[in-house]
């Protein structure tokens, strides 16, 4: 299971109508058929909200209804069964502790507040309560690189619920290793094509989610590169670093013949130069990232979305296929014109803008059509192919693999291009737009610097692992509750 599979698990609320609604019947029920149930469903929801000033609680009122409605619903059947309203407070100690700043003593005293005054005499009960809460914190003590299954949990859950990044950068900057990779700039003519070693994760506003958004601009594009998600950066400074060194001012080059080239199930495009060679990887039915090392401008489309990992297989054949690119020569050619188009949108799918670079060679026409998503729909994508093919050109259809989308909506992952409507309205407007621009002739120049930055690394693979074995752990806290529940029988006893 991954981190981002377990989240929409855990934080997936119902809308704020319903829980409204909820509360006002139960609360009317209550008031009705228990008083006492009645008072503690308002103190229930006076303390958590009061808690959000004294704890920092990182709650707003869709979290407070249903923090209220669960807890006073379990607080009811274990009176009705067992006689006392504290077997719900186990649960009430454990969401209050990992969504507030304050820790546990604070968060184990203002979470007794109602249950001692609707039943003073289960103070004892409450402290046993607590010291198996306490028990259990100790459990999830065990060791994640340089930190604890506790402080992740209790980082991730502070970002979830605050959309705040620090909290998740702070931890993941903790546990980090340093890489230097490089950053490239192929100009044409005042547009860029900008590109680095470094991976556009993991998810949301965290670290290098936002690694395309820094490097935006105006004139430029941003192309992805043979990388993973090891290659990570952790924190917004590291982006800025990137940023940084980011330089176009670069050496000249000399367009040479485009070619391509295709496998069982990929296909490569390429522009070469005098000096250096672009290479678009595109997937015929399937694209995901990959790794291999080149001296060269290497592109991976990530235009054919599919929810895996490619193969160590896949990952050879295309390994091949560049490297039988990068030894074939070319003529060269005459003046190359061209064109640039950028189009500032948003969709659900897709994060700043979509833009088309567009090339004559002579009587070939190239577009390379770029949407800034995390991957492209294969049916989307045959379908730009197809509409730049009736106005005359091929296009070579590639995503950013922007994550500044990915988990932002807790019930999916995210949505690649053309996962939603107005991405076919987006695609028709850039083609009006491509019908009317002008043509120029272009000059080409490149240049790539170095820079050193904290990534993910082997953070990646043991968070993962952290994920995939957290079920025990949500299984225990679930018995706890249950245990809880049914030893709150000797609450009024103690």
């Amino acid at each position: 299971m991954s981190v981002e599979k377990l989240s929409r698990k855990l934080f997936t609320l119902p809308k704020i109508e319903i829980l409204a609604t909820l509360y006002v019947v139960l609360a009317f029920s209550f008031y009705l058929l228990n008083y006492k149930a009645f008072l503690f469903l308002i103190l229930l929801t006076t303390i958590i909200l009061t808690s959000i000033k004294l704890l920092s609680l990182k709650f707003n009122l869709k979290r407070t209804l249903f923090l209220s409605l669960l807890i006073s619903l379990l607080g009811f059947v274990s009176h009705e069964l067992f006689g006392s309203f504290a077997g719900s407070f186990f649960l009430l100690i454990s969401v209050i502790h990992f969504c507030s700043e304050r820790g546990f003593i604070p968060s184990a005293f203002v979470s007794s507040i109602p249950f001692l005054i609707i039943e003073p005499n289960s103070l004892i009960f409450l402290v046993l309560s607590s010291a198996l809460f306490y028990a259990y914190l100790r459990v999830l003590n065990v060791k994640v690189a340089n930190s604890t299954m506790r402080e992740f949990v209790e980082s991730f859950v502070k970002f979830w619920l605050t959309n705040d990044p620090r909290s998740a950068e702070e931890i993941l900057s903790k546990n980090s290793e340093l890489f230097k990779g490089k950053v490239r700039c192929l100009s044409v003519n005042e547009f860029r094509l900008i590109s680095t070693d470094f991976h556009p994760g993991p998810f949301r506003n965290v670290g290098g989610a936002k690694l395309v958004n820094f490097l935006n601009s105006p004139f430029s594009v941003y192309f992805h590169s043979p990388t993973t998600h090891e290659k990570d950066p952790v924190s917004e400074e590291d982006l800025k670093k990137i940023r940084t060194v980011l330089n176009c001012n670069g050496t000249e080059l000399s367009p040479l013949e485009p070619f391509e080239l295709e496998s069982e199930n990929f296909k490569l495009f390429c522009f070469p130069f005098d000096k250096k060679k672009l290479i678009f990887v595109s997937g015929k039915k399937r694209m995901d990232d990959f790794f291999l090392n080149s001296n060269n401008f290497i592109v991976d489309c990530h235009n054919a979305n599919f929810f895996g990992e490619l193969t160590a297989e896949e990952i050879k054949e295309i390994q091949k296929l560049v490297e039988k690119a990068e030894n074939i020569g070319s003529e060269a050619v005459g003046n190359v014109k061209g064109s640039f188009l950028k189009l500032n949108v948003e969709t659900e799918s897709i994060s700043n803008y979509v833009s088309a670079i567009l090339l004559v060679y002579g009587d070939r026409k190239f577009a390379i059509v770029v949407f800034d998503s995390n991957n492209v729909d294969l049916a989307f994508r045959e379908l730009v192919e197809k509409k730049f093919e009736e106005i005359g050109f091929k296009a070579i259809v590639c995503s950013t693999d922007n994550h500044f989308k990915t988990g932002i909506r807790v019930r999916e992952s995210y949505k690649p291009a053309g996962g939603c409507e107005k991405d076919f309205e987006v695609l028709e407007l850039l083609l009006e737009k491509c019908k009317n621009l002008k043509f120029e002739d272009l000059h080409f120049r490149f240049v790539e610097s170095d820079v050193e930055v904290r990534v993910l690394g082997s953070l990646k693979s043991k968070v993962e692992n952290l994920a995939s074995g957290s079920g025990k752990y949500i299984f225990l806290f679930f018995i706890l509750v249950f245990v809880d529940l049914i030893l709150s029988i000797f609450s009024k006893a103690i």
